[in-house]
């Protein structure tokens, strides 16, 4: 891809009420473009753009949210900063949580009533979420996120849980498009439902995550989620609202797309990428680099076919890929360059 056949860039909703020359213009005119609808017009992969985290740290906070999970707004200050870097050397991602519906503004703590947190690790092999509760935000810095079981919790408490992204503070898209998308989920499926924090790609909004395996999904509206969670829980993925399992690379999850796509096989679990490897950088300029990817599809019973398949991350055109951009940023994206059978 050359620069010259690249995506137009979007201007923010900032821009739209100005020409070229900084003044009014007719652009005035037209309603403000929001990052989710940009975002689709520009054509933008929704694959391989789930987040790299394994490990979640939920809390339950219901009161509206700030722009980040530890931001201060809800916890003390001194807590929030002190839990956040706890979360960072345990690479661990911090999400609050709250029951969909409406919620009054209340600073967590400032009552005696019981929340809860979870602890959700998404890692092939351990795929759970472990239960507890906590009164004072100080309680929270007694748990040791880089343990197995990071404090007094139990494994008694849902399994099946769904994560809608809905913090408008953050991006007006997640909070527009996700709160239809919880309610409805809450009200149609038996899914442990709950409105959380970013989960990273606004321009996806609705977007969701299921735990305990960490699969995400994007440009969800009521219709497609319950589709969604419904086909999931037949064992099969539906592609074209999926943007990957968390905590795998990119190319990996690139690789597994177009392995899926090709095969014809949306079975969950059939597909994994067995190795990834670094082959060199991008021989052309807007090439980040390219990856050979292992892919292994279990075909049957007693059957695994192998093939190989190189993803290529291209740098596209900057863009605002965020309501509350205020300048254009590159993202990269990963496209299949060659898929052979082994």
């Amino acid at each position: 891809m050359t620069q010259a056949t690249r995506p137009p860039v979007v201007l923010s909703p900032a821009q739209l009420g100005a020409d070229a020359s900084g003044s009014p213009g007719t652009l005035l005119e037209l309603p403000p473009l929001r990052c989710a609808d940009a975002a689709r017009m520009r054509g933008e992969p929704l694959h391989a753009s789930a987040v790299r985290y394994s490990r979640f740290l939920l809390l339950e906070v219901p009161g509206p949210w700030g722009d980040s999970a530890l931001d201060g707004k809800h916890l003390d200050a001194g807590v929030a900063r002190q839990l956040a870097a706890a979360a960072k050397a345990a690479d661990t991602h911090v999400l609050l949580i709250r029951r969909p519906g409406r919620h009054p503004s209340t600073r967590t703590g400032a009552t005696n009533r019981s929340a809860a947190w979870a602890f959700a690790d998404t890692s092939p092999g351990l795929e759970r979420v472990l239960w507890g509760s906590w009164r004072a935000p100080a309680e929270l810095l007694d748990l040791d996120l880089t343990a197995a079981i990071p404090g007094p919790a139990n494994a008694a408490g849902p399994q099946r849980l769904a994560l809608v992204c809905t913090n408008g503070k953050r991006d007006q898209c997640c909070a527009l498009r996700g709160r239809p998308v919880a309610a409805e989920i809450a009200s149609a499926t038996d899914w442990d439902t709950w409105e959380c924090s970013h989960l990273g790609g606004h321009r996806f909004a609705a977007t969701m995550m299921l735990l305990p395996t960490g699969d995400m999904f994007g440009w969800l509206d009521e219709e497609s989620a319950a589709e969604v969670t419904r086909r999931f829980d037949a064992g099969e993925i539906v592609l074209s609202r999926y943007r990957g399992r968390c905590g795998q690379p990119e190319p990996a999850q690139a690789a597994l797309h177009a392995a899926a796509v090709r095969l014809g096989d949306a079975r969950r679990g059939v597909l994994r990428a067995a190795r990834v490897r670094h082959l060199r950088e991008g021989p052309l300029e807007e090439e980040a680099g390219r990856w050979e990817v292992e892919v292994v599809h279990r075909a049957g019973p007693g059957r695994e076919d192998g093939y190989r398949v190189v993803v290529a991350g291209i740098s596209a055109a900057p863009s605002f890929l965020s309501c509350a951009d205020g300048t254009p940023r590159t993202e990269t994206h990963y496209e299949v360059v060659a898929f052979t059978r082994r």
